[in-house]
């Protein structure tokens, strides 16, 4: 028996610029970076209907525009609140969160066939490709989404496909 689940690894909207003396971690998103997130999410809320699946476990990097793209998936995709990881930050340990994941995911059993995780250049371009060996570390627009299956019973993935959803200019 070979449980997969889909994993949606996503990365964080466009956040506002960096300003002096003032913390990478509270930076929010941009209003252009909120428009990309919902769109993110209304393609990401259809695909899932169209599949038949929703989003079991939703998990954020604790940075503030992480969490505020959590925010938004959650409200698209109608799913329960967001777990908070310290681990997938943006100089976060790819190999090490890769095992975790598999365990937790293993643990979480047949109620999780579905996961959701919003974190951060270069850990999200890191993990895909730790994620799938076969893949090379790969650029992530802001708001993108890596889909990827993992196959519990082997402890691996298979990247699918890039999904960049762009809010419509004006």
């Amino acid at each position: 028996m070979s449980q997969t689940v889909k994993f949606y690894l996503m990365r964080h909207g466009d956040a506002q610029p960096a300003q002096a003396l003032q913390a990478d971690a509270i930076r929010p998103l941009s209003s252009y970076g909120e428009q990309e997130v919902v769109v993110s999410g209304q393609w990401l809320a259809a695909d899932m209907a169209q599949q038949q699946t929703q989003v079991d476990w939703l998990m954020s990097s604790p940075f503030v525009r992480a969490r505020q793209t959590a925010q938004i998936m959650q409200q698209q995709l109608g799913c329960e609140a967001a777990d908070i990881n310290d681990d997938i930050t943006p100089a976060g340990n790819a190999e090490l969160f890769a095992d975790w994941l598999f365990s937790e995911v293993q643990r979480r059993g047949a109620h999780c066939r579905s996961v959701l995780m919003v974190s951060h250049m270069p850990f999200v371009s890191y993990l895909v490709a730790a994620l799938d060996t076969a893949v090379e570390p790969m650029l992530f627009p802001t708001a993108g989404i890596a889909e990827i299956e993992l196959d519990i019973a082997q402890w691996r993935g298979r990247f699918v496909r890039m999904i960049v959803a762009e809010p419509a200019q004006d």
